[in-house]
């Protein structure tokens, strides 16, 4: 019988060829194809994946437009460079947070020592000049504190003052208002006037001053109401200003 042709051969017409074996059309025990004809060689087919690739011939995986082992690579070196820069991260803040508190400790020991000299204690030079007294020669005289002739002068202050000389002090310690170490007879009825001048008022009417008198004060000043020059005793070398009423 004749040779069933497969649609491949069947609808032309040059001249036939007898097929080669294993390219006859046969739809009796293998699937049938217009196309592509069934090969049979020692009962041995060509297997192929689903995706219609051989198995040696599939295309290789792709993951994020990389090849496998490609994107293992780049995956290792990524993680090797997270690493890092998170060992590096806290290494440096390890050491930031030392430096800080080495200098901290340092500014502290400073300030400490800075602190420790600044309460030692300071001795002034001493003046090796004498304490001048003018009595006699200003004795009963009037004297106007230098307060009195500043432009805004307070004129509630009490600031005129009478000298004596050789009289005994009429301050107690009630009364007393300041204690200093001066120069001069004038020096000390300037404190008191100071006195009167910056709380504007009469309040400091005695100042007493002893020229031969020791630091920490030679100078006495206080509030001595009703006293007069005539009712005070004579003490050689002490000299009191009365404020003038």
């Amino acid at each position: 019988m004749p040779q069933r042709m497969s649609a491949l051969y069947q609808y032309h017409n040059a001249p036939e060829v007898t097929p080669a074996h294993g390219l006859e059309y046969d739809d009796n025990i293998y699937p049938s194809s217009d196309k592509y004809p069934v090969v049979r060689e020692n009962g041995v087919y060509d297997r192929t994946d689903r995706h219609g690739f051989a198995e040696n011939n599939r295309p290789p995986r792709i993951i994020f437009g990389m090849k496998i082992k490609t994107f293992l690579v780049v995956a290792l070196i990524m993680i090797l460079i997270v690493v890092g820069a998170a060992v590096g991260g806290a290494v440096g803040g390890k050491q930031l947070r030392e430096d800080h508190n080495e200098q901290f400790n340092g500014t502290y020991a400073s300030a400490t020592a800075i602190s420790a000299t600044a309460t030692s204690t300071f001795i002034a030079a001493i003046p090796t000049y004498s304490p001048l007294s003018d009595c006699p020669a200003s004795n009963d005289t009037g004297y106007s504190s230098s307060f009195d002739t500043t432009t805004n002068s307070n004129t509630g202050a009490g600031l005129k003052f009478t000298k004596y000389c050789d009289l005994s002090s009429p301050i107690g310690d009630s009364a007393r208002i300041s204690e200093a170490f001066v120069y001069s007879f004038s020096d000390c009825v300037e404190v008191c006037a100071s006195y009167n001048y910056w709380s504007n008022s009469s309040d400091c009417t005695v100042a007493v001053y002893l020229p031969d008198g020791e630091r920490p004060g030679n100078c006495w000043t206080g509030k001595v109401t009703d006293v007069q020059a005539s009712t005070l005793n004579t003490t050689t070398g002490t000299d009191v200003a009365l404020l003038d009423t």
